[in-house]
């Protein structure tokens, strides 16, 4: 799957229209697959592992049916939330040519938090907008998903399958999980995707930084880590 690096070179009207974010701090690319579930999800973080993440981007593709399908209709992402009161995601006019997509918030252990599926019924694009503080007030990890509509994140209970979230009767803004939902903990199921919606993305970020890579010490332990599981095994 090819990924699109956002910033047009040359492009003066692209590279305007674009000047605020650079503002906010380094952006997020999608590397290679972002993953569909919490196990494969990318990690978002800097290359440094501190500071700001003000944007995320990369594609959604695939080919077939409503029935069988081969392709990357979602993409989960593992963030760092440093300040849930000002968290608000929010995709680019441009940059985005995604023709109908859907964003879902999880906390770290899967339950759910907030979903999108249009940000007004001028505007097609999902917004997540915490409104400061209104779904959720805790600081950590949490998972961020985009998908090509109208694939939803459900779960089995008894052997069926339940709606995390209600976005058919509550399509427009942010909404809160469906009721009663809240205990579940979602990990990679989807509803099906319709293809046609497929496309590159760029969102917006607000209240994100970068997760923490390890450092120069943690690097060295878990090389020998490896040894010692090695001489174990030669013995």
């Amino acid at each position: 799957m090819t990924r699109h690096l956002f910033a047009a070179v040359g492009c003066l009207v692209f590279t305007a229209s674009f000047a605020a974010a650079s503002t906010y701090g380094p952006s997020y690319i999608e590397p290679g697959d972002a993953g569909s579930s919490r196990d494969d999800a990318a990690d978002v973080k800097n290359p440094t592992g501190s500071g700001t993440v003000s944007s995320i981007s990369g594609s959604l593709s695939g080919n077939g049916g409503l029935l069988t399908q081969d392709g990357d209709f979602q993409d989960v992402f593992r963030i760092f939330v440093k300040d849930p009161f000002q968290f608000k995601i929010e995709l680019s006019q441009m940059g985005t040519n995604v023709p109908d997509s859907m964003m879902f918030l999880f906390r770290e252990d899967g339950r759910p938090v907030m979903a999108s599926d249009n940000s007004g019924t001028d505007n097609f694009n999902p917004i997540l907008d915490n409104n400061g503080g209104q779904f959720f007030d805790d600081v950590g990890i949490y998972y961020l998903a985009i998908t090509s509509a109208p694939s939803q994140a459900q779960v089995e209970v008894d052997e069926a399958l339940i709606l995390l979230f209600n976005l058919t009767e509550f399509p427009f803004g942010t909404i809160a999980p469906a009721q009663n939902a809240e205990q579940f903990q979602w990990t990679d199921q989807w509803t099906t995707a319709d293809p046609a919606n497929s496309g590159d993305y760029f969102m917006f970020v607000d209240g994100v930084e970068s997760l923490p890579v390890p450092g120069p010490a943690s690097l060295a332990l878990l090389g020998l880590a490896g040894l010692a599981g090695g001489r174990r095994r030669r013995r």
